[in-house]
């Protein structure tokens, strides 16, 4: 996920008195992207999972490719919340 904006982004910046500052926007951005990182390690094992399932299925090798996947998949996630930490 990430922070940047595009140029062409329709959605109106918020201005006037009830506004939040810009360290408000950013400190509530950076607290959307760590409640977004307990997702990563639901979604990224069960991703790298069903494609392994898929492999399997594929090359008849049960249940090798499905861990391999859910491993990479949880290795994903840890990189992630490594890179988010930094």
């Amino acid at each position: 996920m990430t922070s940047r904006i595009p140029p062409d982004d329709p959605a109106p910046i918020p201005t006037g008195p009830g506004a939040p500052s810009g360290r408000k926007m950013a400190e509530r951005l950076r607290q959307l992207r760590a409640a977004s990182l307990g997702w990563n390690f639901v979604t990224a094992p069960l991703v790298g999972g069903a494609l392994g399932y898929g492999a399997d299925w594929l090359l008849g090798s049960y249940p090798w490719a499905m861990m391999v996947g859910m491993a990479l998949g949880f290795v994903s996630a840890f990189l992630e919340v490594l890179r988010s930490a930094r």
